[in-house]
């Protein structure tokens, strides 16, 4: 099964923590890019056409800023060309200004079953460092307008790390999520990226992040805070109920084959990674079709070694005959004196050929891939 991924590049405003290509200011006409995007799907290569899919995601920039009957377009294309199944996930990141009944029946009704919301805080002075364009009082009333709709399954994002955010205040918001009944979440530890708004603020002395002590030790209360309340902890940042795990994101860790759509989206198909070329204007002007793509051809060698680093996000973690199984000779498993090491050092667990991250492992994941790498 494929899964497919619409990218909608337009934001309200960049966030100060954002480094992702995305198209910044108020009032966009999205009625042009809708248009292109259809046109690139109908373009679809002949080898590709028919192909089953069990998940499409919107994601961005901000997918909600879509009218719904600018979604159902899209979708209607998508059906035209691929073998959507029944059951599918529909996701739709959402940011909560975005987020009305009106809206919602709408998405709903074009066929979007899942919906994660960019909450990000419940504390509204970090909004305002964060220039997210909400307030923690409409993030809850979209939250709980989201949980009366029809979606099925309801996520929110939330950020740990951002400076002056205190344990005590990220802790209360988390607890606020769960109370409202969402079904999965999502927890960021904060990256600064030079480019960005924070990250210049950062560098100048303007702002401190978290330390990585207290960051390290506010996800550890996180994670046992919302495993207590019977969320599954099933990867680094992310923990779901039962039943609702993102089955999009989940083809990135388990080596599954995606298709994506629009400027900036990559796709990797029957061992073939590309992605397209980041200019919108471009983009339009050619109406999706015959667009520059980035082709990215790693060796074998170098996918069965992502492969290792991306499953080991998982909680199940890895299995090494399988990926055996998947690239033969072309996969070289970790150095057994390397895997000895980080198990010694509670970082790695290894049972009949599996390897998994431990609690303190996810955390520290950069450094064990480095030394399964050496």
């Amino acid at each position: 099964m494929i899964g497919l991924y619409v990218h909608v590049p337009y934001c309200t405003v960049r966030c100060s923590y954002c480094d992702f290509y995305l198209v910044p200011g108020p009032a966009r006409d999205t009625r042009a890019y809708v248009d292109a995007l259809c046109g690139e799907i109908a373009g679809v290569e002949a080898s590709l056409r028919g192909r089953r899919a069990d998940a499409v995601h919107f994601g961005g920039g901000t997918p909600s800023l879509l009218q719904p009957e600018q979604v159902a377009s899209v979708l209607d294309a998508l059906r035209s060309v691929f073998a959507i199944q029944p059951g599918a996930e529909v996701a739709l990141e959402a940011n909560p200004e975005d987020i009305d009944a009106a809206r919602l029946r709408g998405w709903v009704a074009a066929g979007v079953s899942r919906l994660s919301v960019g909450v990000q805080s419940l504390d509204d002075d970090l909004l305002r460092v964060m220039r997210r364009p909400h307030t923690a009082g409409e993030a809850v009333e979209a939250i709980a307008a989201a949980r009366r709709s029809g979606v099925s399954s309801l996520g929110a994002d939330l950020i740990l790390g951002m400076p002056g955010q205190t344990p005590a205040g990220a802790m209360s918001g988390m607890a606020r999520m769960v109370d409202l009944g969402v079904d999965h979440l999502s927890l960021y530890l904060l990256e600064v990226h030079s480019r960005t708004l924070l990250g210049k603020e950062v560098a100048l002395g303007r702002r401190l992040p978290m330390d990585e002590e207290s960051a390290a030790a506010l996800y550890d209360e996180a994670a046992d805070l919302l495993v207590s309340r019977g969320f599954e902890h099933y990867e680094i940042s992310n923990f779901g109920r039962p039943g609702h795990r993102s089955r999009h994101n989940s083809k990135y860790w388990t080596d599954q084959d995606y298709l994506g759509f629009g400027p900036s989206a990559h796709s990797y198909v029957s061992g073939r990674r590309w992605s397209n070329a980041p200019r919108l204007e471009d983009y339009l002007a050619r109406g999706g079709v015959g667009i520059g793509r980035v082709d990215d051809d790693p060796a074998r060698s170098t996918r069965a070694v992502e492969a290792l680093f991306a499953g080991l996000r998982l909680s199940e973690g890895v299995d090494l005959a399988s990926l055996r199984g998947r690239y033969g000779a072309d996969f070289s498993p970790p150095p057994p004196e390397a895997v000895a090491d980080l198990v010694g050092a509670g970082l790695l667990e290894s049972d009949a050929g599996r390897l998994r991250l431990t609690r303190r492992g996810r955390l520290l994941s950069n450094e064990v891939f480095e030394r399964l790498l050496s």
